[in-house]
This record gives C-alpha cells, structure tokens and sequence, in this order.
C-alpha cells in the first residue's frame, strides 16, 4: 500500500528527476502519507490569476444563469496558463465526439480574453461544448468547500494548480452532478454505458480521481456529499495526493467497509462501481512513455487512455505511437490542425 501511496505522490510533484531518484534512494523507507519529507523540496503555485477578472469574457459558472444539462462531463483548467495545449483540446474533443449529446463543460479557474478565445475553435466545430470561468470564492458560496476556500488554504498549497483542481472536482460533482474527466486524456468509447455512479482504481491499493461519475441519484449525492465532507473536515495543504486520489480511497473504504481496494465494487460499495485499472489506465504511469513509442496498442478495449501529463508533458509522440493513433482516431481535428505539433 504505502508504494503506491508514495507513487502517486512523487508523480503529481514538481520535483526534478534527480531529486526524486535521490529520495527514493536514501528515503524509500522513511516517507510517509502522514508527513511528507519531500515537501522540503516543494516550491508554491501562483494562483493569484484565480482571483483575477481583468480580460475576463467567458460567462461565469457562478450565478443562477449556469445551469448544465444532467448529461454533463466536466473538465478543469486551473492553471494560470489561461489557454489550453492539444493534448488538452484532444481530450475536450474526444469526450464531445463520443457524447453528442453531452454538455462539455470546459471550465477555467484563470480569466480567458477575447483574444485566446477566437483562437480556441472547437466550440465552433462542436456544439455541445461550453466555456464558462469559475470564481471559486463565489463557486464555494453556501457550499462545504466555502469554509477551505475562505479560510486561504489553497493560498497556503504547496501545489495550489493541483490542489484548487482536487476540490473544485469533487466540488463541481456535488453541485451539478455528471462526469468528471482529467485533461489529459483520450476519451474512446461513450461512458453512460458503465454503471451509473462509478471510479477506476488505478493500483491495488488506491483508487484514482482522473476519471469518475456521480450522478443524480441517491448513490451519486451520497458519495458526492462524503467526498466534499470529506475536503472539508480535512483538508491538507502538505501533501500532493491527499485531497485527489486520496479523497476518494477513503470514503470507499468506509462506504465499502474494506481496506482492499481490489475488493470494492457495487455489491460492497452499496450500488457505487470501481473498475479495474485496464479500463482507465491500461498503461501504468510508471510505463508512461510507452504511449509515446513507436508500438503497437495493445489495450483496445479501454473507455478513456490516460497519458499522464506531469510525466510526458515534453514527450512528443512518434507518428506510430499509441497516442498518436489514438489521437488519429478520437480528436482528429486537433490532430490535424497541431500535426507535428501535436502533443507538445
């Protein structure tokens, strides 16, 4: 259990490839989820652009006039970066293309101008896709997440991007309600053919928070409530994986009443679903770059392909990749539109 908690950790981090090696060398034994020794080596996120409304032009998922469809995927941009990459636009693109009858929420934590929109095309090309920028202390209002947000924690986050992502997923989920998605991923078959209320686990011992649905229901509002009860009563701003992944494990735990992740499923889970990682992450992030390779797929049968980002992000896929392929096949437009580019 404890290497994959520690996995996790080291993955989402900011730290060099040296650090990191040097870690898990001299301090293999002694890290723990408690009280992490690497977070001598973190540096804080600027995320003062959430604060921000200067250029701002998307409308905001704030007021009454937000209202998304029960048919929804959700995705989050909380980065300062205030556009989106094409590995980015190619998971927005091939969520839309397997739910023509979704509403794709894109949704930006960062003021977006005038200016990038017009260089965003996808919402002219799909028509079920929809910008909006979230105020968070507005979006937190009346809700268990406002006393974190009003209290600075995520200010305080040794890694406010991934942080403010954490709880604005689980957050966004227990407003609206849908499906929720990371950004860097290929989305290949539809999802409301899996069970109603789902997540993957992405090891034996811990289940992943890139991908899950709550939905409407009794099952879906119970677990979304546990999850932000769970970000409220014990948000930590210390540790990488604690308020993701970590938030998730836990409540299952209790709902399921076991600590063996491989046992969890809608029986013992009282009518919420966790898949197998082949599902979701057929390729373990640890083999990331495989995605990357000039080789065969072999793993043709998952829903969603996660390429995970915080390692590839200056990876370039061959041509003869699987990302490449599945990129081909999914978000084609992007693809072609990037072309030599794509993946960058």
């Amino acid at each position: 259990m404890f290497k994959c908690l520690k996995d996790i950790n080291v993955r989402r981090g900011k730290i060099g490839a040296v650090v990191i090696f040097i870690l898990y060398v001299y301090f293999f034994e002694n890290i723990s989820e408690s009280k992490s020794l690497l977070l001598s080596w973190a540096h804080f996120e600027d995320i003062s652009c959430h604060y921000s409304v200067n250029e701002d032009v998307l409308p905001s998922a704030d007021g009454n006039y937000f209202s998304p469809s029960y048919k929804s995927i959700f995705f989050l941009e909380t980065s300062c970066r205030r556009n989106l990459t094409s590995r980015e636009l190619c998971a927005i693109e091939s969520a839309a293309r397997a739910h023509p009858d979704y509403q794709i929420n894109v949704m930006f934590t960062a003021p977006i101008s005038d200016e990038i929109l017009k260089h965003i095309g996808l919402r002219k090309k799909f028509k079920n896709v929809r910008f909006s920028r979230i105020h968070i202390e507005e979006y937190s209002k009346n809700t268990p997440a406002e006393a974190v947000v009003s209290s600075g924690a995520l200010n305080k986050s040794h890694w406010g991007v991934e942080h403010t992502s954490d709880l604005l997923r689980y957050l966004t989920l227990y407003k609206w309600g849908g499906i929720y998605l990371d950004m860097d991923v290929v989305v290949a078959k539809r999802l409301d053919t899996l069970a109603a209320n789902w997540v993957a686990r992405e090891c034996d011992t811990l289940v992943s928070a890139g991908a899950f649905t709550f939905s409407a229901d009794s099952v879906g509002r119970s677990i979304a409530k546990d999850a932000i009860s769970e970000i409220q009563r014990d948000f930590r701003y210390d540790l990488w994986s604690y308020n993701g992944p970590g938030v998730l494990t836990r409540v299952l735990k209790a709902r399921c009443n076991t600590t063996d992740v491989t046992r969890m499923n809608t029986t013992i889970c009282q009518g919420f679903e966790v898949y197998g990682p082949e599902l979701f992450y057929p390729i373990k992030w640890e083999n990331s770059n495989e995605y990357f390779k000039a080789r065969i797929l072999e793993n043709k049968d998952a829903y969603v392909y996660h390429v995970w980002n915080h390692l590839t992000k200056n990876r370039t896929p061959d041509k003869d990749s699987p990302y490449a392929h599945l990129a081909r096949t999914f978000c084609p437009s992007t693809y072609t539109l990037y072309g030599d580019r794509f993946g960058l």
